[in-house]
């Protein structure tokens, strides 16, 4: 009879205890607590049919199992940590104060920490999106299934979120005029008074801008305000010198005849790109190549970045260093299907050993391929 049925008990909705979004990238961080434990998490894209999420373990709040709950887990629920894997009292510890915590997101905004009191409870580095990694916890123990015991690389992380407070502290402080003074100068110096200032930003941050001007005999473009952010993923790449890769802005020249909307089309194709990097969590640099979408340039297929710091005997404006960081100018030479080809069958870009013109001319676009 229904009247002595076994009622089953309703599963508890997790508490939200703390919860911000990204700066820049389109990822929002929280840290929730179930009836057993509590997670922080990253989920990227989210309420979208491509998001993604990453979770780390902070601490159980209810006793440890001996092994993995493969149970909580089937029933979709967040698993507490094993026994082996738990440095607190294996009873569990008391769920933390809302009041307490806080979360700080890494300077490229596709990472974050949270924190209790100002110390790091668990964090989630950008590089984990591409890799098969949950996560530093404090209360972990070595490569425990659900955390990394943070212990070992505390030091190293605690310095780089104190550098991310500071970084987005000095964000909000306001920093565009002075980079905007910075980089109009050095492109004036490179071409003399620019000729129109396009705003790219549509009244949000970050405020960038797209500068054009003239010189001898060609049209160049530039933008201005990207670099006031570091790309993600770079460290993966440069590691300890990734402070001289992550931050870029995209520049483009063509001859002083070439049609005035191919050079909009263009220009257009160039203001997107500039929010390219955090939109798709990762970043560009020499070699790098970007797809035009049809018709933006007849004839050509993508674009190849050039770092001008690369580029010997090609003369380019000398943009001051952003917060002690040096910016990557990145030309945008139009390539052809062949030379697209060409440009990604190696890491390397070794379609620039092809070209036999002037250096000056490299970057500077005549309707013509550069490489084949």
């Amino acid at each position: 009879m229904e009247l002595f049925r076994k009622k089953t008990p309703e599963k508890k909705t997790p508490k939200l205890l703390v919860e911000s979004w990204s700066p820049v990238c389109d990822i929002q961080a929280f840290a929730e607590e179930s009836e057993t434990c509590i997670y922080f998490y990253l989920w990227r894209d989210p309420n979208t049919d491509h998001a993604q999420v990453k979770c780390c373990w902070v601490c159980n709040t209810a006793p440890a199992p001996e092994e993995i709950d493969e149970a909580a887990m089937g029933r979709g629920e967040a698993p507490r940590m094993p026994r082996s894997g738990c440095a607190h009292d294996p009873n569990g510890l008391r769920g933390l104060r809302k009041s307490d915590l806080s979360i700080v997101w890494l300077e490229e905004g596709d990472g974050a920490a949270l924190l209790e009191k100002g110390k790091i409870l668990a964090l989630i580095p950008g590089w984990a999106w591409s890799h098969d990694f949950k996560g530093y916890a404090r209360y972990a123990v070595g490569t425990a299934p659900f955390a990394w015991e943070l212990s070992q690389a505390e030091a190293v992380l605690a310095h780089r979120v104190e550098r991310s407070a500071a970084y987005w502290a000095a964000i909000e402080k306001g920093y565009w005029k002075s980079l905007q003074e910075g980089g109009l100068a050095a492109m004036e110096a490179f071409f003399g008074p620019h000729e129109q200032y396009f705003a790219i930003d549509g009244g949000k941050f970050p405020a960038k801008a797209l500068v054009t001007g003239r010189k001898n005999g060609a049209r160049y473009a530039f933008t201005l305000g990207t670099s006031a952010l570091c790309q993600p993923m770079v460290e993966q790449y440069h590691q300890e010198k990734a402070g001289d890769y992550r931050r870029m802005e995209l520049a483009f020249a063509a001859r002083g005849d070439f049609p005035d909307e191919d050079w909009m089309r263009i220009l257009g194709f160039l203001s997107r790109v500039t929010a390219y990097p955090w939109r798709e969590i990762t970043w560009l640099g020499h070699g790098h190549t970007l797809l035009l979408t049809e018709g933006r340039l007849p004839g050509f297929h993508a674009l190849l970045l050039a770092d001008a710091r690369e580029l010997t005997g090609v003369p380019a404006p000398a943009f001051p260093p952003v917060m002690g960081e040096p910016v990557a100018l990145l030309w945008a030479i139009p390539l052809t299907k062949a030379e697209y080809d060409l440009a990604i069958q190696s890491e390397r870009p070794v379609i620039l050993e092809q070209y036999r013109g002037a250096p000056e001319e490299l970057v500077i676009f005549d309707s013509k391929p550069k490489f084949l």
